[in-house]
């Protein structure tokens, strides 16, 4: 894969959505199974920064995989 700049766009924005995606289902399961929004929004938190890490890691690994 390249590394110009419109494939890293377009790979931090999946990045950007998945995690977001992940957060919010996280959130809904979390806030459905216990009634507490503070629960829910650290734990949709933590799936968010954890999913987006996670991307990032793994898009950096396939763009550059002799690093």
């Amino acid at each position: 894969m390249g590394s110009n700049v419109t494939t890293r766009v377009l790979l931090l924005v999946v990045a950007v959505l998945a995690a977001s995606l992940t957060g919010v289902i996280t959130s809904w399961v979390t806030r459905s199974a216990e009634p507490v929004n503070g629960r829910a929004i650290a734990a949709g938190g933590a799936a968010f920064g954890g999913t987006l890490a996670l991307l990032i890691t793994a898009f950096n690994f396939v763009m550059h995989p002799e690093a």
